[in-house]
């Protein structure tokens, strides 16, 4: 009789904790939703795209797997908007369990300040796709200042979704065409032009003052490097040109990358293409952004083709396609 009793709680358990994991899957804010899914559906990848909007925008892997490097590589765009280097680590190593690739590419807008309004969507777009596990439990304590219980169970923050309810929330769990392909999708097809106001921005001399980066971001990063040295991952931090965007424009930039320069670049495992100081070399300008903060079309071409030439100029392709 006992041992019935403990079957039958043990199964509505199961099927309890099936269910709540379904309609959290389907009721969750779905923004980072279909890279979680392409990320697992992937096969071998070489190269790993990490940052917000301005690498998912502006760095077009599709391309770079396609055959622009002159190799046979594999790259996926896992960049998620808004995400900076406070989530960073525990995204990455979340990532690390599917797969390990050989090169992370990280796009250095991640070192943003983020502010207090920007916290709670931020962390939603980080981890409310990730499944429960340590790691996640771990992401939680250290971002999220309160009503930590939504993140650990989101239905508690979305369960009222339903009148918003889609289609697209429903194929998302299934539909691999809306998970951005095997490459996460490639960069930004905006025509749109941003206005010049005539400002000569592009035309500045890069300056080479150094910011260093907060306290909070010098722990994950530290954190996140030595994720990277333990499974023998190098590390390219790249800078997509921008004019500015969240309080942050493109010469502040500038100085955060050459403190990354100074601080961590070692010219071998760790390298840095800072596309902020190429304006000129890029013929770069106000026609190659959408909006001040993000590259159109046209820019992430020029973006893209100036990464596939660092790549041949700088790595042994054939070892990282093997």
């Amino acid at each position: 009789m006992m041992k019935r009793t403990i079957e039958k709680t043990a199964a509505f358990l199961l099927v309890g904790c099936l269910l709540l994991s379904l309609l959290e899957a389907l009721f969750v804010e779905k923004s980072s939703y279909g890279k979680n899914r392409g990320w697992k559906a992937a096969k071998d990848v070489d190269i790993l795209i990490l940052g917000n909007s301005h690498a998912d925008g502006g760095l077009r892997a599709e391309d770079i797997s396609n055959g622009l490097c002159g190799g046979d590589i594999s790259a996926f765009n896992y960049g998620i908007s808004s995400v900076r280097m406070e989530q960073m680590y525990f995204f990455a190593k979340e990532a690390f369990k599917t797969h390990v690739p050989d090169l992370v590419i990280l796009e250095t807008f991640t070192f943003c300040p983020l502010s207090d309004e920007d916290r709670e969507i931020t962390n939603r777009r980080a981890f409310d796709a990730l499944p429960l596990s340590l790691n996640k439990m771990n992401a939680i304590c250290y971002c999220v200042p309160e009503d930590r219980a939504s993140f650990i169970f989101p239905i508690i923050k979305y369960h009222t979704r339903w009148k918003e309810l889609s289609p697209v929330d429903l194929r998302l769990l299934y539909d691999k065409n809306l998970w951005g392909g095997v490459t996460g999708g490639n960069g930004s097809t905006s025509e749109n032009v941003c206005e010049d106001p005539g400002d000569n921005w592009f035309q500045q001399t890069p300056p080479e003052e150094l910011r260093k980066i907060s306290p909070v971001e010098q722990e994950c990063l530290d954190k996140f490097l030595a994720m990277l040295a333990e499974n023998g991952v190098s590390l390219l931090f790249v800078s997509v040109p921008f004019r500015t965007q969240k309080g942050l424009d493109s010469i502040e930039q500038i100085k955060i990358n050459n403190y990354l320069r100074e601080n961590y670049v070692n010219g071998d495992t760790i390298q840095l293409l800072d596309m902020n100081r190429m304006w000129q070399e890029l013929d770069f300008d106000y026609s190659d952004l959408a909006n001040e903060g993000h590259v159109n079309a046209a820019g992430a071409d020029k973006v893209t083709e100036c990464l596939a030439e660092y790549l041949r100029a700088n790595y042994n392709l054939a070892a990282l396609a093997a």
